[in-house]
């Protein structure tokens, strides 16, 4: 048999087919979640038939359920041994719930009265814990697939691409698509479109889950107790800072998404290139993200991220203070902020970076925990931007139906850019603590931990890392 060539960690290189697979997890993910993040609340309200506050309320107490299950979800993960590997059978089995809870969500019940919203509890709980279950393992398994650096950040930039390609799909047919099933009944309209996504999903779930092969393991002994987990995560400070880094990133972008259509509608006032502009970061992202590799390997984790911070809060507020009623100013603001997204894949760059140096220094990892927690800090982020850039506006005498005034405008300005690109400048300060980034540094890790795990195990010709 033709011997294989492996890479410098020892492991057989990932080929085009790897990143291509992987990068697909995130587009079926967002068959799910740009469904719900974006429609829901209308679906909620205008179709299931809820008040606007028992949403409200319901949407709180879900987000603080995801708080205390996505850390769960990461201490099972890093106690589970099986011959599959650590994360995968938690996504091929997830893919099933999530994609029957998300049918089940956009499907109005033949009921009413208190069971309805009961319903509406269970179905939507149930949603977001089945997205736990897949997508935590989903985003960190490129720590088990190679250590190689390059091919991290390429993993992470084919996830990264994934979702922007997900979104921009999403918001271009979901609505037509209900139309075109419903034919005038909503209800139907909705359910049936959340069955055609569940049928697209699973089987890209499921092609990941098999695909995406673990190659590299963690002994039982080498996990410590529960406890112990938890104190390591945060006392790793470069693991805090890169998560920190997420949550203000994210914070940023997600809390200005809830918003912006208000600024598009109210402030722009012109409804022709509303979906344009609330598309247009995502098209920059996914046509600058084949290049973020290069740029990373030019210029490093932290100070892609950082360069990325300054394009994304600079260009939202020149866009605050910027004569926003111009069509041609809007579009060039917009193109450059969506240039921020060449730093998508640094975040969980980062964040691997930070577990691989911590297992070198102590013998410990804790990527499972550490990925759930990073999952909760982006759900509070997004629940706390939603609530507080909607508090701004309401502070500014904005109702639903009421009078626009100048004192309105501004208040939907500084919601929508002001403060999204204040809290972008905010996170710049966690990536200037971060220091993994200096030359030579997470190759000198990964080539000891290369070292160490060739003692514990056997590498074989495929370069996968057997006990």
């Amino acid at each position: 048999m033709e011997e294989q060539k492996l890479n410098a960690y020892g492991m057989k290189p990932l080929t085009a087919k790897d990143y291509f697979v992987y990068g697909l997890g995130n587009f079926g993910s967002q068959l799910s979640w740009t469904m719900v993040s974006t429609y829901l609340s209308i679906f909620y309200t205008d179709v299931f038939g809820l008040g606007t506050g028992a949403v409200a309320l319901l949407m709180l107490i879900a987000k603080v359920w995801d708080g205390i299950n996505d850390p769960m979800m990461g201490t099972i993960m890093e106690r589970t041994h099986t011959k599959y590997g650590r994360f995968r059978p938690y996504i091929f089995v997830g893919a099933i719930f999530l994609v029957i809870f998300t049918v089940l969500t956009f499907t109005v019940p033949g009921f009413g009265g208190p069971a309805k919203l009961v319903y509406a509890y269970i179905t939507y709980i149930g949603l977001g814990m089945s997205y736990t279950v897949t997508n935590v393992p989903y985003l960190a398994l490129p720590v088990v697939m190679t250590r190689d650096p390059k091919e991290i950040n390429k993993l992470n930039a084919a996830q990264m691409m994934g979702m922007t390609i997900g979104q921009i799909v999403l918001n271009l047919a979901v609505l037509k698509l209900v139309l075109w099933f419903g034919k005038g009944d909503q209800a139907a309209g909705y359910q049936a479109t959340a069955i055609l996504l569940a049928v697209i999903a699973l089987p890209i779930f499921w092609a990941v889950a098999i695909m995406s092969k673990e190659r590299i393991t963690v002994k039982k002994e080498n996990q410590g107790k529960i406890s112990e987990g938890l104190k390591r995560v945060f006392t790793n400070k470069n693991l805090v800072c890169a998560m920190l880094y997420c949550f203000f990133n994210m914070f940023g972008m997600l809390g200005r998404i809830s918003v912006a259509v208000y600024f598009y509608m109210h402030c722009v006032q012109n409804f022709t290139f509303i979906t344009v502009f609330m598309m247009m970061q995502m098209i920059v992202g996914t046509i600058i993200m084949p290049f973020t590799p290069k740029v990373i390997e030019k210029l490093g984790k932290r100070n892609t991220a950082i360069l990325s911070m300054i394009i994304q809060g600079g260009s939202l507020i020149v866009l605050f203070f910027g004569p926003y009623e111009n069509i041609v100013f809007d579009f060039v603001i917009l193109v450059i902020y969506g240039l921020g997204y060449v730093a998508g894949p640094c975040g969980a760059g980062m964040m691997v970076d930070a577990i691989d140096d911590f297992d070198d220094k102590y013998g410990y990892r804790n990527d499972g925990m550490a990925f759930s927690f990073q999952g909760t800090a982006i759900k509070i982020a997004t629940a706390i931007a939603n609530s507080l850039f909607l508090v701004v506006m309401g502070a500014f005498g904005y109702v639903g139906g009421g009078e626009i005034t100048a004192h309105v405008q501004t208040g939907i300005n500084i919601a929508s850019n002001l403060l999204p690109g204040i809290v972008y400048f905010i996170g710049i300060i966690p990536l200037l603590i971060y220091n993994l980034d200096k030359p030579g540094y997470m190759e000198g890790v990964r080539v000891r931990l290369t070292e160490r795990d060739t003692k514990r195990h056997t590498i074989t010709a495929e370069g996968e890392v057997q006990a």
